[in-house]
């Protein structure tokens, strides 16, 4: 569909706010957030700190996952007739994990015009000071709550990317770390959390090391996880599917259950588990 301004429009800004540190926006996104004739914001509370920083009184709406689609059809009228309003996340960069994207869609469709006010972003923050080199990363946002899908999408990181990149919940760290070791317990990963804050902690190495961390400590503090599978990717040759097969039938004739010898020999050939198990029935 081709884009066409309507003069008569308000414009959509798209603005980026701190991820912590509330120094950590631009000169430009607070006059905007000062002109604007409203802001559209997640959680009142948390934006409305930013607002008396830098002393803004724009009006605020409740903009969050719940609301978005009974709020859109309003604020596009809002829009349409002439007003100029602003996107807020509670911290980074709108639908970055974040809700939005169905209004952003709408907008386009009405004519609207849409403008990004770059800043603040956990994602290219925790990369900018992530040690592993790539030239490529894939993006999963936070992992499906689903055990099953999670651990699908899981298993299918080594063969669909090189790097790997996961917004964590800190009373999620501990199972999901457990989980992605138990596919992948050689890879190297990158931790990073509470960016921009006091208590920033960043932390690189070995994921069998991480996890003994985990057991440890208790983290807090919503946290950026990089995956690196780029040597399991480039050096780890695969045996044929009969040898593993083989290697398999050698441990389940010593007594071992077939769900752990898919386990042991998931962990020798970074492998997934639950594929060398569906693969040996099939067999």
């Amino acid at each position: 569909m081709q884009f066409t301004e309507n003069k008569t429009n308000g414009s959509l800004y798209v603005i980026a706010t701190p991820i912590g540190n509330l120094e950590d926006i631009t000169l430009r996104a607070i006059r905007i957030l000062k002109e604007v004739d409203f802001i559209l914001c997640e959680d009142k509370r948390i934006t409305q700190k930013l607002l008396n920083k830098y002393e803004i009184k724009t009006k605020l709406i409740s903009f969050h996952k719940f609301n978005e689609k009974e709020e859109a059809e309003r604020i596009i009228d809002y829009l349409n007739g002439g007003k100029d309003i602003a996107l807020v996340s509670d911290a980074g960069s709108p639908l970055i994990s974040d809700p939005g994207a169905d209004l952003i869609s709408t907008a386009y469709k009405n004519g609207i015009k849409v403008i990004s006010i770059p800043g603040a972003c956990a994602l290219i923050s925790a990369l900018s000071i992530c040690p592993i080199k790539f030239n490529e990363f894939t993006f999963f946002g936070f992992l499906p709550e689903k055990v099953s899908k999670r651990n699908d999408l899981i298993s299918s990181f080594s063969k669909n990317c090189s790097v790997a990149v996961l917004y964590i919940a800190p009373h999620d760290l501990k199972k999901y770390i457990k989980e992605i070791y138990d596919k992948y317990p050689t890879i190297n990963i990158f931790h990073t959390r509470e960016l921009t804050k006091i208590y920033e902690e960043s932390w690189h190495g070995k994921i069998k090391d991480f996890l003994n961390l985990t057991e440890k400590r208790v983290f807090k503090g919503e946290m950026v996880l990089v995956l690196d599978f780029q040597e399991i990717r480039s050096n780890k040759t695969r045996k044929p599917d009969n040898d593993i097969i083989d290697e398999m039938k050698k441990y389940i004739s010593k007594g071992t259950s077939l769900k752990e010898a898919s386990k042991l020999c998931a962990k020798e050939y970074d492998l997934s588990s639950n594929d060398l198990y569906k693969m040996y029935l099939k067999k």
